[in-house]
């Protein structure tokens, strides 16, 4: 059975999908959040590649060196090349209002859940090697050890962007499901720089104790890892918005925005035969 979803935007991207028939999708690893992902957000430096390494040494792949650096790459190749929507299960909620104000100018836009994976999947399509995805997120978050214990949700699903998909309790209240795009394009670059790490690696670890190889391999993943940051601004991805009444149900305005904003908004509705809900009345008297 189909789930309504719900989506809270700024007036720029209301504009840029109505009228441009562009639509924004962000890089998760770039938002302010760093818990988002947080596995994504913390496999940079030497010691936190250690610690990677270790925790899959021992627990997700133990002793398994050839298995690391693949696993390592791959989730490298997630943290510059997934970008994500959020979308809500709940109509509307006062700390959704509030979270997401954008200056009292939020515009909600509403779908179901199967529409917008369709339409999601026809703007990227498979054989482009694009992979779509929309879960539900889990609030679970909570363990001392949040690297370890997304290292163990990986394991679990086996899908790299895993991560992804579990946020810290604390945002429980969003209800969210995530929309989730990996570009697969590049993952060739990925599986060389895995390729350079393995290289004659059974000569290169001979007679190293388990602390050594743990070095060994993190000094060599260090060496091959691409350095994705410097090709060019890519936390944000401009796509074309396809037909948008393929997936698009309604508009809402936020419920303490100005009458000749609501105006504005319900004009731009008329103008492009989207169905406009009017403006939320959360906090009227009934």
């Amino acid at each position: 059975m189909s789930k309504n979803l719900f989506r809270y935007i700024s007036f720029e991207d209301f504009i840029n999908l109505i009228i441009n028939n562009k639509d924004r999708y962000v890089r998760p690893s770039s938002w302010e959040d760093k818990y988002e992902g947080y596995l994504f957000s913390h496999m940079e430096t030497p010691g936190d590649v250690r610690k990677i390494v270790r925790e899959m040494y021992y627990n997700l792949c133990p002793r398994n060196y050839y298995a690391i650096p693949d696993n390592y790459f791959r989730m490298w190749h997630s943290k510059w090349f997934t970008y994500a929507q959020c979308w809500s299960k709940h109509p509307e909620t006062d700390a959704m209002w509030r979270c997401y104000s954008y200056g009292n100018r939020a515009v909600r836009i509403r779908t179901k859940d199967d529409k917008l994976l369709v339409h999601t999947q026809k703007i990227f399509p498979e054989k482009e090697q694009l992979s779509v995805y929309l879960e539900k997120v889990n609030y679970d978050l909570n363990k001392k050890s949040i690297m370890e214990q997304q290292l163990d949700q990986m394991k679990s699903s086996l899908l790299t962007h895993e991560t992804y998909f579990h946020k810290r309790p604390a945002f429980k209240h969003e209800g969210e499901y995530r929309l989730l795009i990996a570009d697969n394009s590049l993952g060739s670059a990925e599986g060389l720089s895995s390729f350079g790490v393995k290289f004659k690696i059974e000569e290169q670890i001979k007679g190293k104790t388990d602390e050594e190889i743990i070095d060994y391999l993190t000094e060599k993943i260090c060496v091959q890892r691409p350095d994705w940051d410097k090709v060019g601004d890519n936390n944000v991805r401009i796509e074309d918005a396809g037909d948008i009444s393929d997936f698009l149900e309604g508009v809402m305005v936020h419920p303490v925005a100005p009458q000749w904003y609501v105006d504005i908004v319900q004009d731009i509705c008329r103008l492009r035969n989207i169905n406009f809900e009017g403006q939320s009345e959360i906090y009227k008297l009934k």
